[in-house]
């Protein structure tokens, strides 16, 4: 037997045979049940989705001796001749290659004789946005005043390309993109049909592939077929149309949480060995945080269009993120989704995001680092309450003692008060021991308590040193040093307050507010906005 594609073997020949498109199907069975034929319809969607189809339908319903159902029978006379496109009543034409004014003429003065055999002569012009702006005004005028016998259906992937006039003498109806789901079940009816085995991720990659069209899906399918044969297996398929395994997608992720730099390397190594393509991968890779995002905000990967084999797979994976980290992974990969497309060496970009992806510092939420401050034993603000004999300090990871003698603390002190606003609230840090500072010889060293405070510190190290050395001395420098093992095990320094300063165990609730508060505002440069 001849062979038929299959695209045109299963194109469907009734309204309620043309799947996803149901809310515009539905629409024009009543039409034709309550003999509401409009003069002119637009059928506007992305390619594959139905359009010409369904004006085909329409186009033999509307000419139809005997509805079933009000649905064509595709036995009677004109039903036949539509579908073997023979019929004198039913023109189809292409608008990409019939776009000037004389084929519009040529349009109009055959559109003036009556149908041969139906009741509606029926036009479907495809493509309808590649003719001229002086065809659509040709068109215009019968439009305006069509005969009764005569019907337009318009089909476009473009429809902002119409112009207005023609736009608002037309029914428009948008045919949607076919849902992942909607492809997979209509490939496995198809694959049933023709007795050919094929799997689930086979399947998927199938419908993922046709991105929304049908038509592609089918096309896809028949590649497939011509390949494997009788048995189609998910081996054979990534093999033939190169596809990216999920696999580096989770190992990906797996760096991530590992803090494994080296993978980013290795991966894209494979990627190059294996000769995918850059752009493809990213994309992937902003599809497979989105699929990660999705399930840590809804708690529900049943909802992803994505085989249950995997969906289990992406609910663990939420599991192990933070939103706000979420968010600026997807920020950090769509960025560079877009940078690489026109950068002259897209591997060294591609090597960029994975490693700048996985050595990212997780985000520190502020309700969390407010609870961490409330936990601080709080001291004096006040610059005189440190003038006690030596404030001592040991590091408990180091041999050496360092200790801030009583006038290298007034000293630092009056350091912090002269210098504070410049460094964006450095004072704040040190009187809530977010930090502590040591003098060795003409070095200071800072320590800091956690990352957020560390990172703070290092994007102003260059004022803080400038401001040091303008203090203290050219010969005086500074090194900062993420130590929380060292605010975890140290002693609290023992200040000698004067008499007329209130202790730290009697300071009010009030107070330690008014510290915590100031803190937080010097460490994000916030402001207080008043309330109504």
């Amino acid at each position: 037997m001849e062979f038929v594609v299959t695209a045109r073997k299963w194109r469907p020949q009734r309204f309620d045979e043309v799947i996803g498109q149901e809310h515009i199907t539905q629409t024009l069975k009543n039409a034709v049940r309550f003999n509401r034929i409009h003069q002119a319809y637009l059928f506007s969607g992305p390619r594959g989705v139905g359009k010409t189809t369904t004006a085909r339908i329409l186009a033999r319903a509307v000419n139809c001796e005997s509805l079933i159902d009000f649905e064509p029978c595709n036995k009677c006379e004109s039903c036949i001749s539509i579908l073997d496109g023979r019929s004198l009543d039913v023109i189809e034409i292409d608008g990409a290659s019939n776009n000037s004014v004389d084929d519009v003429r040529n349009l109009r003065e055959n559109a003036k004789y009556p149908p041969i055999l139906g009741k509606y002569k029926i036009y479907i012009i495809d493509e309808v946005h590649m003719l001229s702006t002086s065809a659509f005004n040709a068109l215009l005028k019968i439009l305006e005043e069509p005969p009764k016998h005569l019907i337009f259906i318009f089909a476009t992937t473009e429809p902002h390309k119409v112009i207005p006039t023609i736009l608002s003498r037309c029914q428009r109806f948008d045919f949607h993109r076919m849902e992942i789901n909607t492809i997979i079940e209509q490939i496995s009816k198809i694959a049933k049909a023709e007795k050919i085995e094929i799997d689930d991720m086979s399947l998927f990659t199938i419908a993922k592939k046709a991105d929304g069209s049908m038509r592609d899906a089918q096309s896809i399918f028949d590649q497939f077929v011509a390949s494997a044969g009788k048995v189609i297996n998910f081996e054979n398929v990534k093999e033939l149309l190169n596809i990216i395994d999920t696999d580096y997608y989770f190992r990906v992720s797996d760096a991530y949480h590992t803090r494994n730099t080296r993978l980013a390397f290795e991966i894209s190594e494979e990627i190059t060995r294996n000769g995918y393509d850059y752009n493809e991968f990213i994309s992937g890779l902003l599809e497979h945080y989105r699929n990660i995002f999705f399930v840590k905000i809804t708690n529900n990967p049943e909802k992803l269009s994505i085989p249950k084999a995997i969906q289990q797979k992406y609910f663990e994976e939420a599991s192990k993120y933070n939103e706000k980290d979420l968010i600026r992974i997807l920020n950090l990969i769509a960025t560079t989704e877009q940078q690489i497309k026109y950068s002259s060496m897209p591997r060294i970009r591609l090597e960029l995001l994975l490693t700048q992806l996985i050595q990212m510092p997780t985000v520190l939420e502020v309700s969390e680092l407010i609870k961490e401050i409330k936990e601080l034993k709080l001291y004096p603000t006040s610059a005189s309450a440190l003038s006690g004999p030596t404030e001592k300090k040991t590091l408990s990871n180091e041999s050496t003692e360092f200790a801030i003698t009583n006038s290298e603390g007034d000293k630092w002190i009056e350091f912090l008060e002269k210098y504070n606003s410049k460094l964006n609230g450095l004072k704040s840090f040190y009187l809530s021991q977010l930090i502590g500072v040591e003098f060795k010889q003409k070095q200071i060293v800072i320590l800091a308590k956690n990352e957020l405070v560390y990172e703070n510190l290092n994007n102003k190290k260059r004022a803080l040193r400038l401001a040091i050395k303008e203090f203290f001395g050219n010969e005086f420098d500074c090194e900062i040093i993420l130590s929380e093992k060292y605010f975890k095990e140290e002693v609290p320094i023992k200040i000698e307050q004067e008499t007329n300063l209130q202790s730290p165990e009697k300071e009010t609730s009030f107070s330690t507010q008014n510290s915590i508060e100031k803190l937080v505002k010097d460490l994000f440069n916030a402001r207080e906005i008043p309330l109504p």
